[in-house]
């Protein structure tokens, strides 16, 4: 029955505290006027495939941006590419007048070429985004960049997958879905930790005080989170922006091993992580844990409420979340999913541990 009752416990004050309820009240319009001026810096590594769609659907949010008064340049950084790719953006170069960066890969790391671009961005603001994404509206490079300087020095924006079939497009909804409300939550609460480079937006004046990704350049993975922990620790003021105009829909491996490759760098980057920060993710677990000891060693009705509680809280606030963030909030039910998602990923850390390089691509 003890172990039942702290388990629940710990589930409802993650719940309340952590889940990301707080974005849901309207925050001031003062000081959310738009930069002068910004940079979008997109990072390719053989994708000549992606250039040429990646400038459709870029082109909507550019123009919509530029029509408020923003000057906005592109800064794309072919970071080694082996196929067409560089020839590809030198023609998107000359016809669309892009800054284009060639750079030798000489670590298998997105920190090398996103430090590249940002060699060659000229913007007071700059926004980072991959080129299997697509901006949801026009309206999105805007909503990024509103409050920068004046309100935030990071802005964590979310890039969730796009349409797909079969399980596991579902588990892969779930996975994004759940790091996205996890990512939220963090901000609202003041512990920003997690942050996504498929569409996230910074100030230089922050990047330049944080150095950059100098500190943990010999880290593969990590090339978003462990900036974002860095700059907080720097005193960075973190907003979030989670409506559907502000989102980017990001193309997600079509097979399991793929998928599963893509999920060992990114558990990889965790390994570094602070221990506070660590000790705060592991508590759903640990209350998940002393849940089932709970049923096992007391199967009760007690016990069982206890359970059936928690997850009714978390199902509630997974489904408020994904309401706010323009998802269908029914879809909640695939909570009962992540014991299998859970697995997933303990595949994914055991094979970075051993044998799966974590290169970015």
């Amino acid at each position: 029955m003890m172990l039942s009752a702290l388990g629940l416990a710990l589930h409802a004050w993650w719940a309340l505290r952590w889940d990301g309820l707080g974005v849901l009240n309207p925050s001031s319009p003062i000081g959310e006027e738009l930069p002068d001026s910004c940079s979008v810096v997109v990072c390719c590594h053989n994708e000549a495939p992606r250039v040429a769609g990646f400038h459709r659907a870029l082109r909507p949010a550019l123009k919509h941006a530029e029509a408020r008064g923003v000057r906005v340049q592109v800064v794309a950084v072919n970071h080694g590419s082996t196929d067409g790719t560089a020839e590809a953006l030198e023609a998107l170069k000359e016809s669309s007048g892009w800054t284009v960066v060639h750079q030798a890969r000489t670590r298998p790391s997105k920190k090398e070429a996103l430090e590249a671009g940002m060699a060659a961005a000229t913007g007071p603001v700059v926004v980072v985004t991959d080129i299997d994404c697509t901006p949801l509206a026009p309206e999105w490079l805007g909503l990024m960049l509103r409050g920068a300087s004046a309100k935030w020095d990071v802005c964590v924006g979310l890039s969730l997958p796009g349409r797909g079939v079969g399980w596991l497009h579902v588990l892969q909804q779930l996975e994004a879905e759940r790091s996205a409300q996890k990512a939220v939550g963090a901000v609202v609460r003041g512990r920003p930790y997690l942050g996504f480079g498929r569409n996230m937006a910074f100030t230089r004046e922050m990047w330049t005080r944080v150095g950059g990704m100098s500190s943990h350049a010999h880290v593969r993975s990590g090339d978003d989170d462990l900036w974002l922990q860095e700059a907080v620790a720097f005193g960075a003021r973190v907003s979030t922006k989670t409506s559907v105009s502000a989102q980017t829909a990001s193309s997600w491996p079509s097979t399991w091993d793929g998928w599963r490759r893509q999920k060992t760098r990114h558990v990889s980057a965790s390994s570094v992580y602070p221990v506070a920060t660590l000790a705060r993710l592991a508590l759903p677990t640990v209350g998940t844990g002393l849940l089932a000891a709970g049923v096992v060693h007391n199967p009760s009705g007690t016990s069982v409420l206890c359970a059936g509680s928690a997850l009714l809280m978390r199902t509630v606030t997974f489904g408020l979340f994904l309401h706010q963030a323009g998802r269908p909030a029914l879809r909640a039910w695939t909570l009962l999913l992540e014991p299998a998602a859970g697995l997933f990923r303990s595949w994914a850390w055991w094979k970075g541990a051993t044998t799966d390089s974590t290169a970015w691509k």
